[in-house]
């Protein structure tokens, strides 16, 4: 994975790990850097460029949140021996000891790109001057996205599943300070109350200033930073997540009938939209994705060395021969097909790279099966239907026996190797996850606390 910039790691990393006995206590390094930092405008836009660029750690291609471990995880690649590390991530042994160490770096990274965020919040509400009403709306309302985008997929992988919460339980800390103590940890019903508040308060902020609610989205560098139709799309998301069905379908609504100047903001992709460096449909659909400047495409190799890779056979029977996501996704190697969604997009081995290189992390395809998945059934079937049609599929009638199944099977397919499906199976109490002979219960879906989180007496 790329290294950050010098610059941004003195700019806009302040956060440090020195002599914390709980892991959580991230502290700024020096109170002359930050101070000196938030005195222009100029290092406020750095210093959210620099939360985003933090998230490149867990959200490049080959990140632990895209197709690492949370994809091996809801077994979506194929493991030829029944041991070594990604085996102990399809079959859930989280405590092997690469599968702790990968997860606890993804633990922690979450929540360095949060303490970034709360520096950044404090000292917005702090400046006098420094930003124009318009900067500072628009600035705050990204930060507070942000915050809650990161908190939320904590929460989505240590958190408890939605149809088992332990209301007594404290499972994880809502950090919205930076402080010197260590951060308490929150029930669920708190936890999710700030998460909500964070975004109810980016989506009125944003509202007003955000360029892309003004004019056509044809500027594609909002899609690359948390904008109004992100926060709209993730609270469709949060909602589907929390039950709140009526709640998820209006939001998916708005982000699918959103336009401009009477043109739609975002189109459901099609042939033409699928080229050899946009193979995720990001330049018509992406709601919100991760900036690339280059990343170890190792992971995403074709050939014998893929490690990403499902059976020929298994994909066949996934995807109908005329379905476009098949055609440019997956490389075929004999027995097996590896995955090249992401491949040569911005590989650190190759001086051909697109324009426009980001990780989807939010699309619109979610909100159209979020709308089949929750409103009436005419409703259901006609977003449904458009969605099959831009994926050059016949139409499938949803029914009030099959639509869950169907949905569920849909999001596998549309979303392979985007870090999704995990989630899905956890919100629907999945016992069997497709292509596992284990079944899965709460210990499967519900991630133990990293060692280093609960020992109080190591210093890191």
């Amino acid at each position: 994975m790329k290294k950050m910039k010098n610059l941004l790691i003195i700019s806009c990393v302040m956060f440090g790990l020195s002599g914390c006995q709980d892991w959580l206590t991230i502290q700024p390094e020096t109170q002359i850097t930050k101070e000196d930092m938030f005195k222009t405008q100029g290092g406020f836009y750095d210093a959210l460029i620099g939360c985003y660029t933090l998230m490149r750690n867990n959200y490049s291609p080959d990140g632990a949140m895209v197709m690492g471990g949370v994809e091996y995880m809801a077994n979506m690649w194929y493991s030829v021996a029944e041991s070594g590390t990604s085996y102990e991530f399809i079959v859930h042994d989280y405590r092997a000891d690469l599968v702790e160490l990968t997860l606890s770096q993804l633990f922690l990274k979450q929540y360095e790109v949060i303490a970034n965020l709360n520096m950044l919040l404090e000292y917005i509400d702090l400046q006098e001057g420094v930003l124009t009403n318009s900067e500072e709306a628009l600035y705050k309302g990204e930060a507070l996205g942000l915050r809650a985008f990161v908190h939320f997929d904590l929460i989505r992988l240590w958190g408890p599943m939605p149809s088992q919460v332990n209301e007594n339980y404290r499972y994880l800390p809502y950090e919205t300070t930076v402080q010197l103590e260590n951060y308490p940890y929150s029930n669920y019903r708190d936890y999710m109350t700030q998460l909500r508040s964070d975004l109810d308060s980016a989506e009125l902020l944003l509202q007003q200033v955000d360029p892309i609610v003004l004019i056509n989205k044809t500027n594609l560098y909002r899609q690359i930073r948390m904008n109004y139709y992100a926060v709209l799309g993730l609270q469709a998301r949060v909602h589907l997540w929390l039950g709140e069905r009526e709640e998820a379908l209006r939001y998916a609504r708005l982000v699918k009938d959103a336009t401009v100047d009477s043109q739609k903001q975002f189109n459901l992709g099609t042939q033409s939209d699928l080229n050899q460096y946009d193979r995720v449909f990001g330049g018509c659909e992406q709601l919100f994705g991760v900036s690339l400047e280059e990343f170890d495409d190792n992971r995403i190799a074709e050939g014998a060395y893929a490690s990403c890779k499902q059976t020929t056979a298994r994909l066949a029977e996934l995807y109908p021969t005329a379905d476009i996501r098949s055609q440019l996704w997956f490389a075929a190697n004999g027995d097996y097909r590896s995955s090249n969604k992401f491949d040569n997009m911005a590989s650190f081995d190759t001086e051909t790279k697109a324009g426009y290189l980001s990780t989807p992390l939010i699309r619109l395809s979610e909100m159209y099966l979020i709308i089949a998945e929750c409103a009436d059934l005419a409703e259901a079937n006609t977003a449904y239907t458009e969605f099959l049609e831009s994926r050059n599929l016949p139409t499938t009638e949803l029914t009030t026996s099959n639509r869950n199944e169907i949905i569920q099977l849909e999001y596998l397919k549309e979303f392979y190797g985007e870090g999704q499906m995990f989630y899905v199976y956890k919100r629907l109490g999945t016992v069997s996850m497709r292509w596992s002979n284990r079944e899965c219960g709460v210990d499967d879906y519900v991630l133990p606390l990293p060692l280093r989180e609960l020992s109080t007496t190591e210093n890191y």
